[in-house]
């Protein structure tokens, strides 16, 4: 299994590209989509999924160019803020296999409504996690930023502080 981080330029942007076993998957892509497919195409694999880990207010996604040149489906959280037309909604508990790399996923609200964390697993290694992508809930050193609902300040500080102890907490698949 690999992961490969891809950087926006100018943006404090990070996505992933992850595969094995020929196939891979793609984390909150960005516009300019060829990177990912000249990158698993170098990597002797194909995109099979896209998953979006939040809405992003800083950012346009790159999910539906990246779905429509692969043909792969786009997954992103529940209770977004309006209808995400081009994704297919994950919730947690969802579980999604391709290639080599398991996919587990966590709802973690606070920074977004739709806030999800994807728990990645090498299968040909077994089951424990061997990274996790938080999108922006969490981060070196910092958390993500609540104050996208200043209405609901402290619900959405409470669902962030919530959902960073179940990342603490994890400890894999059941």
């Amino acid at each position: 299994m690999f992961i490969e981080t891809i950087k926006s330029q100018g943006l404090s942007q990070l996505s992933y590209l992850v595969g094995g076993g020929g196939k891979a998957i793609v984390i909150d892509p960005r516009r300019d989509c060829e990177i990912y497919i000249e990158k698993a195409t170098q990597l002797g694999c194909r995109i099979t999924h896209i998953f979006e880990t939040h809405r992003n207010e800083d950012l346009i996604s790159g999910a539906p160019v990246l779905a429509s040149l692969t043909g792969a489906k786009v997954y992103h959280g529940p209770n977004a803020a309006g209808k995400v037309a081009y994704a297919n909604t994950v919730s947690e508990g969802d579980s999604y296999c391709t290639g080599e790399v398991r996919i587990d996923v966590l709802e973690t609200p606070g920074h977004t409504d739709d806030s999800v964390s994807y728990i990645l697993s090498d299968q040909a290694y077994g089951e424990e996690a061997v990274a996790v992508c938080t999108g922006d809930a969490l981060f070196v050193g910092d958390v993500g930023r609540t104050d996208f609902y200043p209405e609901r300040a402290e619900e959405v500080a409470g669902l962030l502080f919530d959902s960073l102890r179940k990342l603490l907490a994890y400890s894999g698949p059941s």
